[in-house]
């Protein structure tokens, strides 16, 4: 078959009846033909299932060993070993200040890290054997069928549409995935006969149909209409009552869990218990005796939060979301052990995937299950009923206990109530609600804030999840308010988040386990989430003047800097330093624009003259702000050299993710960043997210998440094969039209968002590293760079970023050294410093 023609009967039809007729034809000649393709297709399927799936697993366990510096060894066949070159001390997590010796902390996911890739490489041997012999088979005739055609029977791009796993270069193209939409369009006439077309096809052929077409740009579900998004249906509400969930369930149910239609049906007919039983189900398939499946654990992951986003639609479209709630919440407090966190988890996982719950709904359900664990006087809810559910996206730890037993250190999923919290994700509506409502259903008065900031437990030694939940609850009532909900109280609860927080840290009698009071680990995220959002009023704060909207102390800030560096999580510190970053880059642009609009026919050296000093002057107050905040935070505790390589580490990552104001290479995309900010920040900058609205701190988010540590992010690192983040000084100068285009037209590129610097270039040996070009074409490249990069505009610009480099450095040294004798001080003495 020629695989890059399309059958005539692909074109446009002349009549429904024509389409019919073809259809018919199709079917009958699939029939036709089943019988001498069934087991080679199945053989295939089979195989191509298999290999994958171990390739994932395999690739997965293996990164995740070599990534915590272990070694993996191949003694022969399929075993594996995997050895650390450097073990650590002996320990256990435990409660925190508790250390019991146990062998290596981290045997089990050792373990379980080499019984993956062991797995995976016996499942990928056996199914290369089984394919062998179905392929040897056929080709000596041993199957035998009907009188019917392939070529009469497939057109001939349908193989590549149905099939998966495929390279780059094989799969179908956008054009071809139109034409099999248009193909399909073609039965709106005829749904029976669509139908049965589509379940011909099967789930494992559509689903990869759906996962070649998203790569390709093509949505299907308009031309698969209402038969098909029925059949779709049928197909996961079986697979979730018969707790067989696979990577197409996820897939199918991705695919359909915005449409109100499609989830109408799946709710109403796959009960709370029947979800429940399917999570439990795939939680034991990923997680179970202290070993973790890690291709399973992304069935599980991606099947927790397609369901959860797929609830979420169908409580936006239920005529009753009140009644909907007391369903839930019923099922949740008294029914079977796993829903309670089953349940919780789904939907916890649908808010961290972006998905907004009904008000209504998500309101009454968080209420009445809050309501109902005070009604116990702190008597233990979750724990009694606990079965081992993990949330598959923490950083699970087992620790041995013995003769083949194993006990879930971290990662537990137990804690409904957190879970709920971290459901409101991206409610902000149900979340302002929660946390405004100061009584209980008995009358009594209730500080809901207070309860969860100081009074409970969010301990993994008690199932729960550091304080993830919380600070994902906080972070929608506060920050992802300030668009649309009260804006007021918003202020007032980020102000007495910061304010709470300053005033308990290192209490000796307010912490867990008889330790001094801190913010749980997990929540630091959130915490920097929320000054990411007021980033203008930080800026602020940093530098020393007051905010706006928050009454925040620099002093009080500092404290909080200090909570937010703790622990080995440091994304919430990377969250606001680059946000600080991007709001020194929009202080240039305004007052650049400003300038501008005054003085529309100005040239770089007018600018230069005229406000080159006020240019200067903000790099150099925003390298004190970032420096400020730093030193406070992550610094504290190090010593000179380990200063100075973080202070690199740090600094490179900023600068990078928010466009920085120096030159230097980075690891983050412009795709990966604006992708779902829909709010592009509104002045000459091209490639800034504004952190102030709820999209923009997403995007942000996901950048820091994708993006390496920053300890691990050091200066010239290679890039991760997405595009580096453009330059926002130089990108803001030439979109104003006051850089001479033949300075730069052979260095600068057009896009949608106008020209800017070519983004796989910031110093002339990263022109040795663009393919596709001729030794000439490459000389000039360089020749252009050299010409540019000896400019006085380029001088000009690069002393704008030195002056602040200077004073960061300058800075960080003096904020470090204050934050260690603050840090030193006891608590009494703190809060002396702090109310002075």
């Amino acid at each position: 078959m020629d695989a890059g023609k399309p059958p005539d009967t692909w074109q446009t039809p002349n009549s429904s009846e024509a389409a019919r007729d073809r259809h018919k034809r199709l079917v009958e000649d699939l029939n036709d033909i089943a019988a001498p393709l069934s087991a080679i297709v199945a053989g295939l399927d089979s195989a191509a299932s298999s290999i994958r799936s171990a390739k994932e697993s395999a690739k997965t366990a293996y990164d995740g060993a070599v990534g915590k510096g272990w070694t993996v060894k191949f003694p022969g066949g399929t075993q594996v070993e995997i050895e650390d070159p450097t073990p650590p001390e002996s320990k256990a997590p435990g409660h925190r200040g508790r250390h019991v010796p146990t062998g290596h902390p981290e045997q089990g996911t050792m373990d379980s890290y080499a019984d993956t890739i062991s797995k995976a490489l016996a499942d990928a041997t056996e199914a290369e054997t089984e394919l062998e012999s179905v392929l040897n088979t056929a080709a000596a005739g041993g199957y035998d069928g009907g009188d019917g055609e392939i070529a009469d029977a497939i057109p001939p791009e349908i193989g590549k549409i149905l099939a998966s796993g495929m390279e780059d270069r094989d799969k179908p193209d956008k054009a071809a995935m139109e034409r099999f939409a248009a193909y399909m369009k073609e039965l709106e006439d005829e749904p029976e006969l669509k139908r049965t077309v589509l379940d011909q096809m099967g789930r494992e052929g559509i689903a990869n149909a759906f996962t070649n077409a998203k790569d390709a740009g093509v949505d299907l579900k308009p031309a698969l209409g209402a038969p098909g998004r029925d059949l779709i249906e049928d197909w996961v509400e079986e697979d979730i009552k018969n707790q067989g969930v696979n990577g197409d369930t996820n897939t199918l149910l991705g695919a359909y869990k915005k449409d109100e239609t499609f989830t109408k049906e799946l709710f109403e007919n796959v009960t709370p218990d029947e979800w429940a039983d399917a999570i439990k189900h795939e939680n034991g398939e990923a997680f179970s005796r202290g070993k973790i499946d890690e291709a399973d654990r992304k069935i599980y992951s991606e099947f927790l939060r397609a369901g959860g986003t797929a609830l979420a639609t169908y409580t936006q479209g239920h005529p009753n979301p009140t009644d909907l709630a007391d369903k839930w919440f019923k099922s949740i407090t008294e029914g079977d052990d796993e829903n309670a966190s089953a349940l919780t988890l789904m939907i916890k996982k649908g808010g961290e995937d972006g998905a907004e719950f009904q008000t209504d709904f998500m309101y009454n359900l968080t209420d009445d299950v809050y309501n109902w664990e005070k009604s116990h006087d702190g008597d233990p809810v979750w724990g009694p009923k606990d079965v081992g559910l993990v949330d598959p996206d923490a950083d699970v730890e087992y620790s041995a206990r013995g003769r083949g037993a194993y006990v879930l250190q971290s990662g537990s999923a137990n804690d409904g109530m957190a879970n709920l919290l971290g459901g409101m994700a991206h409610s902000p509506e149900a979340a302002q609600q929660f946390f405004k409502d100061g009584t209980l259903d008995n009358g009594k008065e209730d500080d809901r804030f207070k309860y969860f900031m100081l009074d409970r437990t969010f301990s993994a030694s008690d199932k729960s999840d550091e304080g993830d939940g919380f600070g994902l609850a906080l972070e929608a009532a506060t920050v992802g308010s300030l668009e649309h909900g009260d804006r007021e109280f918003a202020n007032d609860l980020a102000d007495r988040t910061f304010e709470t927080i300053a005033k308990h840290s290192g209490s000796d009698d307010e912490g867990w386990f008889g330790e001094a009071w801190h913010t749980w680990p997990e929540f630091n995220d959130s915490l920097g989430a929320i000054g990411a959002g007021y980033r203008d009023d930080i800026y602020d704060v940093m530098k020393g003047a007051g905010g706006n909207d928050l009454e925040l102390s620099k002093k009080d800030l500092q404290i909080v800097l200090g909570e937010m560096g703790r622990g080995e999580d440091k994304s919430g510190v990377e969250l606001l330093s680059a946000s600080l970053v991007q709001e020194g880059n929009h202080r240039v642009d305004v007052e650049l624009e400003r300038y501008l609009k005054d003085h529309p026919n100005a040239t770089m050296q007018d600018v230069s003259r005229e406000i080159g000093g006020s240019l200067a002057a903000i790099n150099t107050e925003t390298g004190g702000v970032l420096g400020d905040t730093l030193g406070a935070s992550v610094l504290v505790d190090l010593d000179d050299e380990q200063r100075a390589a973080e202070k690199a580490a740090f600094m490179q990552k900023a600068f990078s993710l928010a466009t920085g104001f120096i030159p230097g290479p980075g690891d983050a995309a412009v795709g990966m960043l604006q992708e779902g900010a829909g709010d592009v920040t509104k002045h000459l900058v091209k490639t800034s997210v504004d952190t102030a609205t709820s999209e923009g701190l997403d995007a942000m988010k996901n950048a820091i998440g994708s993006t390496p540590p920053a300890s691990s992010w050091l200066a010239g690192q290679e890039d991760s094969g997405a595009q580096m983040l453009s330059r926002n000084l130089m990108n803001t100068y030439l979109d104003a039209g006051l850089l001479p285009d033949d300075l730069v037209k052979d260095i600068t590129v057009e896009t949608e968002e106008g020209r800017i610097f070519r983004p796989d270039i910031y110093t002339a040996d990263d022109i040795n590293k663009i393919e596709g070009l001729s030794e000439a074409e490459r000389d000039q490249l360089r020749e252009s760079w050299r010409t540019w990069d000896n400019s006085n505009p380029s001088r000009y610009l690069e002393d704008l970023g030195t002056n602040g480099l200077q004073q960061f450095d300058q800075r960080i040294e003096d904020a470090a050294k204050d934050a260690k004798e603050l840090s030193d001080m006891d608590y009494d003495d703190r809060q002396k410093w702090r109310e002075q």
